[in-house]
């Protein structure tokens, strides 16, 4: 005899054996066909002569059979090569990227041009975009102490062209340079009448330079400038507020600790720039005030449809110069056709927002059935670098409009009915006089599996619910413990950042997180915010609190490494792991203290 609830349970597993083959084959298919991109970019477009800029090689979903090859640039060497991978699925959908990082060096000044790179990845022959480099003259030390020396720490204001034109986005730098440890550096203060700034990047890039002869350390602020009014306009000066620590000692653990510091107000000099108006001679129609290089791509559907239903209209454009601010010129060929608001999201590729891509999403419907087709679509921006205006025109893309659906139709009055339109009323059905054939009625629900399973869903998420809101009265009446759990949540996951940072040599990485577990440690023991956290309290805090006199020594010497580290040559990975322990010590030490204000007798 066929047990009925074995039969159910084999129909239940070839159900979702069924579902699990169509999801896969549905996953392969759709990732098989996508298109692979190719993009190439560069972290810096304005270098000083013997500095490194860092070219990326970008391949989306899709990696090239051979490691590609950079086309020789008289004047440009090629260092390093470094490569990785990223894969992840999101949604259903999965997305692989191969990255190629080649360090080029250049050897003299001048404008430079890397060309167009040519790979074949997925199948597919893909072409990156030219790519422009402006490279400078090596700066100079002019600056002198009273002995006539090279100053131990100095700063300069580059900005890459002394001509702009109003309403352009220049990239500009303001450049630290020092030879001994300094601190508590402060963001940069520049002097910008007749400019619209962006803010500073709040982490510098710092490299090594030869200046002659001399080694120096070199910060690097990035930021960007636009002219507001045209004229001959000074940028700058700038100044930077720090501290250059001396005399260098050996603290109890053997790490080097700078004793005194003095603090420093350094000066760069005004930077000229001259501002241009833009050429009314040859002004397009269709621009609306974009400004820099750029390409377009636009795409519309669907192209059968009646009048007033909706077509989408993609526009892409990408290249250089301001993206946030760019938007959709009016298009004077498009009269037959009804535009509502478009909607744009921005794509960049480097830090300041300059090289990327801005995507346009419009929707327009055709107001009559006489249109054929969609007019080719304009973009008109300013090419600085050619001193002259450029229009990109697309396609004109074929419609066929019919009249709409909800064109009333006119009414027929009938003057009469016809018998023979009737409906027949339905005879009433015979009574069946044989019983017919019997079939096998389905088991009770109560027989399966899937019956008790749902009835216990609903007790379980009671119960879990239950749990789940005396725990958060129990932490919302107690602050403290519920500090404490979260404090001790952000420490075992920053110390596995630790060791991620240490294995791949990232120092900067490295010592931020250490700084941020000893301000969450500390605030949960003082009660107090973290922010507010510094040297400082581990002498006015802590020790009344009883830490001895070894913990007090660590912590210390860990907040000075951290103010060391920001801006001192990069460590090795054995160096940064040899902190993990001392940072877990101090960790440990302080989570014995007892986290009550100490009474003061006065």
């Amino acid at each position: 005899m066929v047990n009925v609830t074995d039969l159910y349970n084999l129909y239940i597993k070839r159900v979702w054996l069924a579902l699990l083959l169509v999801c896969a084959a549905s996953f392969v298919l759709g990732n098989s066909a996508r298109a692979a991109s190719f993009t190439a970019t560069l972290d810096r477009h304005n270098v000083s002569v013997g500095e490194s800029v860092n070219l990326s090689l970008i391949f989306q979903d899709g990696s090239p059979s051979t490691q590609p090859d950079i086309p020789t640039i008289p004047g440009i060497q090629v260092g390093g090569i470094t490569a990785s991978q990223n894969f992840q699925i999101v949604n259903g959908k999965s997305s692989a990227q191969v990255h190629y990082n080649y360090a080029l060096i250049p050897t003299k000044e001048g404008e430079f041009t890397i060309p167009a790179i040519t790979v074949k990845a997925g199948g597919q022959t893909l072409t990156s975009q030219p790519l422009k480099l402006t490279v400078t003259k090596a700066p100079v030390v002019t600056a002198k102490t009273a002995d006539g020396t090279p100053p131990d720490a100095f700063v300069q204001l580059i900005v890459p062209k002394s001509e702009i034109y109003f309403g352009e986005v220049v990239p500009a730098e303001f450049r630290l340079y020092f030879q001994t440890m300094v601190q508590d550096v402060q963001l940069p203060e520049v002097s910008a009448e007749g400019f619209t700034m962006t803010p500073f990047n709040q982490r510098p890039d710092q490299s090594q330079v030869q200046l002659n002869g001399m080694t120096y350390n070199m910060a690097i602020f990035r930021f960007t400038i636009s002219p507001a009014k045209t004229g001959m306009l000074k940028l700058g000066p700038a100044r930077c507020r720090l501290a250059i620590l001396s005399e260098p000692r050996r603290d109890f653990f053997g790490q080097t600790v700078f004793s005194k510091s003095r603090p420093a107000n350094l000066v760069s000099e005004e930077v000229p720039i001259r501002v241009l108006p833009l050429p009314e001679q040859n002004k397009p129609a269709t621009f609306s005030g974009a400004i820099g290089r750029f390409n377009m791509k636009m795409e519309a559907g669907p192209t059968e449809l009646a009048v007033g239903d909706p077509i989408t209209v993609r526009v892409q454009i990408s290249g250089r110069g301001a993206l946030e601010s760019l938007k959709l010129p009016e298009q004077p060929a498009w009269r037959d056709f009804k535009s509502y608001t478009p909607s744009s999201t921005v794509e960049t590729q480097d830090p300041l927002g300059l090289q990327g891509t801005k995507k346009f999403e419009l929707v327009i419907s055709p107001q009559n059935a006489g249109i054929k087709a969609l007019p080719p679509f304009e973009f008109s921006f300013f090419d600085p670098e050619q001193k002259a205006y450029r229009t990109l025109s697309s396609q004109e893309v074929p419609l066929q409009v019919r009249p709409s659906a909800l064109t009333p139709q006119p009414t027929i009055v009938s003057t009469g009915s016809s018998r023979a339109d009737a409906i027949e009323a339905k005879e009433i059905v015979h009574i069946k006089p044989q019983l017919g054939t019997i079939r096998t009625s389905a088991p009770p629900l109560v027989t399966k599996p899937g019956f008790w399973i749902a009835q216990s869903l609903a007790p379980a998420l009671w119960l879990g619910a239950m749990f789940y809101r005396r725990r958060k009265e129990n932490l919302d009446k107690n602050p403290k413990l519920r500090r404490q759990k979260e404090v001790e949540r952000i420490i075992q996951r920053d110390l596995q950042k630790l060791r991620e940072h240490a294995a791949a040599n990232k120092s900067d990485e490295f010592f931020a997180t250490v700084f941020h577990l000893l301000q969450e440690q500390i605030g949960e023991r003082l009660d107090t915010p973290p922010s507010g956290i510094t040297e400082a309290v581990v002498d006015s805090e802590l020790k009344p609190r009883g830490l001895n006199a070894e913990s007090l020594a660590l912590l210390h010497s860990l907040f000075q490494t951290c103010n060391q580290a920001r801006y001192a040559p990069v460590r090795g990975s054995h160096e940064l792991a040899s902190h993990i322990t001392k940072v877990e010590q101090a960790l440990a030490e302080l989570k014995k203290l007892k986290n009550e204000p100490v009474a003061v007798s006065v």
